[in-house]
């Protein structure tokens, strides 16, 4: 809770503090008292609260905590649930000694019945890697099961608790510095000399192989390789199938494997054998990636990337599921190659994740979930072609991550910022969750210009005098620029804060026009004397930023609400599918929303690729491109008595045509969501078939979306 005042810079409502921390008020008011208490002990001045704002952490108190993080106790840190599983389950991965319950009970600061309800489900969790957990009276509690599924479960449960470590010295993260604190103390073999060379050892593995990782999965990998050393130490041996090894060793990623073996070996006096070079080249396969050098690190060496059997196959996977996902969010991406391009860099490492069952934990996948969560939806119908090949579900943290990448292109593709204003984004969590925030600050702060977004460690050799302002997932120190704290996917409490911690440093950057403090300090001064005008105008931004809406997306429309009576079209047949097409598009072109050469256009396009706009059997969506004569938002639907062919299939037997007129390729995806959910059951779309007016069937269309 600390933490989250300290990285937010801002008042903190007790509702947000209640929902990030699921728990009551009355825990709220408990727990800041102990940490007022906390503070009190140190010298530094306790938390504020302001009614109707939230709760304040005073600057000087803000700035001085980083540098106190050593001091904390581990009596003064109480781990979350998901932590104290965690932590259950490492303990019982990496021991050494024999473990008993009053080991765990310890460890974790809990009563032995909070102890065994953690193990309780730590049991589950970890059967879930076909690990079970045993109990003996001479060694207590241990793991049995095979190495590469002790090792999955190890590199799961270590992402959870290695996600808010801080492993740079200019990151002030209160919580990233409480968290190494944490795991130096109760995990010996992590010392931060060990974990230097070791993250100097990725480094350079990252340039034999020409491509740089992502800044979290630097760590990770560090972070994994003491680990990996540490069982192969205590004799826990890795073994692969023969036929596995000789393909991973065709692979570019063994000669860094075999790199990294060599210097690991020699740090730590251990030798690798061949399985277990190769197991480290799984772990590159799957590492994420921001970039390669030109590609090159795409193909084996010497080689043209067109030439890799793999990288073929993920071209070929990736034009379907991109073909998918525009056909189910009826957008066409205008830049679709070097989308392709970037997915082939993202899904490279993803492919190699899912089909050798490498868990990762993503930590925005609820985020996008809940904040994007039609993207993400359209998104897992799109990975059918990954999953069909691999004969494996895709689960929801990769779907999450290709989510952010349709995300982010989709909105840079809409984006037109107006450029004023420059800054720069700073973000550990890889290529594509940069992109989302870079659309949502262009949106948010219009005035922006956004000059670079940069890894933790481009930052390090990054001119901050060259910008206004830094936008940055971690906190960052002694910066020349002012530094806002952010999510990479902002919520709506989130751009309430950062509105109104920019408008403090930068002015009304982002107010709406006619609603400026300079403005209004204007008219005042017309009628009145004003004896402190800085102090007013200081007074009005903060008065104007607060209560402002902390976005610029309206809410996206229903299906309801695009389809009312008069854009629903009842027949009995028509002669062909492109007069069903025009039949359905004319309530749309009756009253504006499109052009004429708009239904020209979707009709084109029906003849270029076939009944692509089929999307389950008697249902098409017909549409095209916004700038093909698409004026605004909205929907219009034909239901005929008698199907009409729109191709050779029984499927293409079409009753239901819905016209989709999109002006963004964004606002629509609500009610297409709702369509999906509406069309999904047979028994909903016999109901809407039977429908005999109009009337009825806008009233089915509610009475079944509500």
């Amino acid at each position: 809770m600390l933490a989250m005042l300290q990285e937010t810079g801002d008042y903190v409502s007790v509702r947000e503090i209640m929902k990030k921390f699921e728990i009551s008020k009355r825990t709220v008011y408990y727990d800041l008292q102990a940490v007022n208490e906390w503070l009190s002990d140190r010298g530094l001045a306790p938390v504020e609260y302001v009614r109707g704002r939230g709760y304040l952490l005073p600057e000087e108190s803000r700035s001085r905590i980083p540098s106190m993080a050593q001091e904390v106790e581990k009596d003064d840190y109480y781990l979350s649930p998901r932590e104290r599983k965690a932590w259950v389950a490492i303990q019982l991965l990496t021991r050494r000694e024999p473990l008993f319950m009053q080991e765990i009970t310890d460890f974790l600061l809990v009563s032995r019945g909070t102890g065994l309800s953690e193990l309780k489900q730590v049991k589950k969790e970890l059967a879930a890697f076909q690990l079970e957990v045993v109990f003996d009276k001479k060694n207590g509690y241990s793991v049995e099961g095979k190495e590469a599924d002790q090792r999955k479960a190890l590199s799961y449960f270590m992402s959870q608790v290695l996600h808010h470590v801080s492993w740079k010295s200019f990151v002030s993260q209160f919580q990233g510095l409480i968290n190494a604190n944490v795991v130096h103390r109760k995990l010996p073999f992590f010392q931060e000399e060990q974990l230097a060379e070791v993250y100097e050892h990725v480094t350079r593995c990252e340039k034999t192989l020409g491509l740089e990782f992502t800044d979290d999965m630097v760590f990770s990998l560090t972070t994994r390789l003491l680990v990996y050393a540490n069982r192969l130490q205590q004799g826990h041996r890795i073994t692969l199938d023969a036929d596995e090894k000789e393909a991973l060793k065709q692979t570019p990623e063994y000669a860094g494997a075999i790199q990294l073996a060599g210097e690991l070996g020699r740090m730590l006096d251990l030798e690798f054998p061949e399985d277990e070079i190769c197991y480290l080249t799984l772990q590159l396969l799957g590492a994420r990636v921001n970039r390669t050098s030109g590609g090159e690190a795409l193909a084996a060496p010497g080689k043209d990337a067109d030439a890799d059997e793999t990288v073929l196959l993920l071209k070929r996977l990736i034009r379907q599921m991109i073909d998918l996902f525009e056909r189910h969010a009826c957008i066409f991406f205008q830049h679709r190659d070097e989308l392709e391009q970037r997915l082939l860099i993202h899904l490279k490492p993803a492919y190699y994740r899912i089909k050798f069952g490498l868990e990762i934990d993503n930590p925005l996948a609820e985020a996008m979930k809940s904040k994007y969560g039609e993207i993400f939806e359209i998104s897992r119908k799109c990975v059918r072609p990954l999953e069909e090949h691999l004969g494996k579900p895709v689960d929801d943290n990769e779907v999450a991550y290709l989510a952010m990448h349709f995300g982010g292109w989709m909105r840079r593709e809409n984006a037109m910022p107006v450029r004023r204003k420059k800054a720069a984004i700073v973000c550990v969590n890889g290529i594509s969750a940069a992109r989302m925030l870079r659309i949502q600050l262009e949106q948010l702060f219009p005035a922006l210009d956004i000059e670079a977004v940069l890894s933790l460690r481009d930052y390090e050799s990054f001119s901050a005098e060259s910008v206004d302002l830094l936008f940055s997932t971690v906190p960052l120190q002694d910066s020349p620029a002012p530094v806002f704290t952010v999510h990479p996917i902002l919520s709506d409490a989130d751009k309430a804060h950062l509105l109104h911690q920019v408008n403090r440093v930068s002015g009304q950057m982002d107010a709406p026009q006619g609603r400026s403090a300079q403005a209004i300090l204007e008219m005042v001064r017309k009628y009145a004397r004003i004896s402190d005008e800085e102090g007013l105008l200081r007074e009005l931004q903060r008065y104007l930023s607060v209560g402002r809406s902390p976005g610029t997306e309206e809410e996206k429309p229903s299906l309801a609400s695009l389809l009312p009576p008069e854009h629903l079209v009842l027949r009995d047949g028509v002669s062909d599918w492109k007069a069903a097409i025009e039949l359905a598009a004319e309530p749309l072109l009756r009253r504006g929303f499109i052009e004429p050469r708009y239904v020209k256009a979707m009709i084109a396009k029906v003849d270029s690729y076939g009944p692509y706009i089929v999307v389950s059997p008697g249902v098409a969506i017909a549409h095209a491109k916004p700038e093909e004569g698409v004026r605004r938002l909205g929907m219009s639907l034909l239901k005929l008595e008698h199907a009409v062919p729109f191709g050779p299939e029984v499927r293409h037997q079409i009753r239901l045509v819905l016209v989709l007129a999109s002006a963004d390729g964004e606002s629509h995806l609500r009610a297409l969501s709702q369509l999906t959910m509406l069309l999904r059951e047979e028994e909903t779309k016999d109901i809407l078939l039977k429908a005999q007016t109009a009337e009825q069937l806008a009233g089915l269309i509610r009475q079944h979306t509500s």
